[in-house]
């Protein structure tokens, strides 16, 4: 079980949007020792996209990024960022907020650009397949 101080820190939401989620229904919680707490499995149902199976679930728990945090990380502009999305870049929105999976991004632009996002996310450098 996760709190609700974590579950805005993975979707990267207040605390207060968390609790208007659990007051709507569309995220379950219970009270444990007087704190609102959730399953990861209720979390990724909030959130667009496929659910995660067993074995990638460990980096679904991840933060996700925001456009801006993923244009920051690599140094390119937000615009960019939403073309990547139109092209296929995969998300994981919650409600409206467009929020992006570190793992998926690094995939995608591996794949998609020939981008290798450093294990940090701070850096990119050219793949080359050798």
């Amino acid at each position: 079980m996760i709190t609700l101080e974590e579950v805005a820190g993975h979707w990267r939401l207040t605390a207060a949007s968390v609790r208007a989620r659990i007051s709507s229904g569309e995220l379950r919680a219970v009270r444990v020792a007087g704190r609102l707490r959730t399953d990861w499995s209720d979390v990724w149902a909030c959130e667009s996209g496929r659910r995660p199976s067993l074995k990638n679930a460990a980096r679904y728990r991840t933060k996700l990024l925001t456009k801006q945090d993923l244009a920051g990380r690599i140094n390119i502009s937000i615009r960019t960022v939403e073309r990547w999305i139109d092209r296929g870049l995969p998300t994981r929105n919650v409600g409206t907020n467009g929020r992006i999976n570190q793992h998926d991004a690094s995939d995608w632009l591996r794949r998609a650009n020939g981008i290798e996002l450093s294990a940090d996310g701070a850096r990119i450098s050219e793949y080359i397949d050798q």
